[in-house]
């Protein structure tokens, strides 16, 4: 029980995956945020609540996207319930107690020659704040639907307890609420 315990932390957060509704709007959560945990086995953990505070993209131009996200860290779930406590209880982990939400700021992108994009996020998490590089890829036409990935360093956000090596890749998928 002690090693799954190790494995899996950070996959909360690192592996997580948009899934959203069609008319997302600021302040709404706006479809599911869940993460793939494996210890010998997938673990799903859904953070039930989270919402855009900010989504906003002037002269409907990628590069010049901004958009802020809120995630209550204490809403994660999983049917492993002796799992999904020690996760969000631990202060080697997530901390819940002290630390209730994690926040991602994105203010601008950089076309790549592929078609996709690429910015630096600012992730906030346990009350410290990393850039975080995620490429994406954007719908051409509203709603706009944003897909996906980066790679976490977990050590620099105090992510002590054993578990996935330092850098954890993330992906994500979400219906801006524009």
């Amino acid at each position: 029980m002690k090693k799954i315990h190790l494995i899996i932390p950070l996959f909360c957060l690192l592996f997580f995956a948009f899934t959203s509704i069609e008319r997302a709007t600021i302040g709404d959560t706006p479809g599911t945020l869940q993460a793939i945990g494996n210890a010998g086995s997938d673990q799903v953990f859904t953070f039930n609540k989270w919402k855009f505070t900010k989504a906003m993209m002037p002269e409907d131009k990628v590069e010049n996207i901004q958009v802020e996200v809120e995630i209550n860290t204490s809403s994660l779930s999983c049917d492993w319930k002796d799992l999904e406590k020690s996760v969000k209880k631990k202060k080697d982990y997530f901390y819940v107690k002290k630390f209730p939400k994690a926040t991602v700021k994105i203010d601008g992108a950089k076309a790549l020659k592929n078609g996709t994009y690429t910015t630096d996020a600012i992730l906030t998490l346990k009350g410290i704040s990393k850039t975080v590089k995620l490429d994406f890829s954007i719908s051409d036409s509203k709603p706009y639907t944003v897909k996906g990935s980066g790679v976490i360093k977990r050590k620099k956000f105090n992510f002590t307890g054993g578990g996935p090596k330092n850098e954890v890749p993330i992906n994500f998928e979400a219906v801006l609420p524009l």
